[in-house]
């Protein structure tokens, strides 16, 4: 039985572990895990910049009850917490959005080119739309405009567009915020390589 489990969270300059028991430190007392058994611990952080990703140096301590004695152990890894995860859905209809990228609001702009897969246009756009909760606004033919918020409330709009191969997908980005999009647009080119 595994109990005892305490979360320690390195805190960085643009995030903070919230409901800690002590500095930058999260028990969970109550909490056992059997064997064959799973459990989900849910910890919240109170972020104040989301322009950059973020990797927390994150410790798991736990306590192993065995037979005789008990044993401590711990795990050490990153915690990431990519642009991605400061993206929510919000729908809007195609005209809202071709006045949206006609305003002149969003001022900053980004560009890359998915290199080709086995999947089809419309399936790598719902892959693309499930993994970084945008939502599709209109989608014709071979070309689709998708759309999400931050969480802050700043419009991140895509066109994209299958290149003459029919599997390469160019991608151009607005937003109001140049580096959310720059890393983002990174982040998606990353993942799909």
């Amino acid at each position: 039985i595994i109990d005892h489990i305490d979360i320690h969270v390195i805190d960085s300059m643009s995030s903070k572990l919230l409901n800690t028991t002590s500095a930058n430190r999260i028990s969970f007392t109550t909490i056992s895990l059997f064997p064959r058994s799973q459990n989900y611990i849910h910890i919240y952080f109170a972020i104040n910049a989301i322009s950059f990703s973020q990797n927390l140096k994150t410790t798991l301590s736990y306590t192993i009850n065995g037979s005789n004695k008990d044993e401590k152990d711990s795990i050490e890894f990153k915690l990431n917490l990519p642009c991605s995860q400061y993206l929510r859905k919000k729908p809007m209809n195609s005209n809202a959005f071709a006045d949206l990228m006609s305003s002149g609001t969003l001022t900053c702009q980004s560009h890359i080119d998915i290199p080709s897969s086995n999947q089809d246009f419309a399936s790598r756009i719902k892959t693309i739309c499930q993994s970084y909760r945008l939502t599709v606004v209109e989608q014709i033919n071979s070309a689709a405009s998708l759309y999400a918020e931050t969480i802050l409330g700043q419009p991140i709009a895509f066109l994209l567009k299958s290149t003459n191969s029919q599997t390469n997908i160019s991608v151009d980005g607005k937003s109001t915020e140049t580096h959310f999009l720059s890393n983002l647009m990174e982040e998606i080119k990353t993942s799909l390589k």
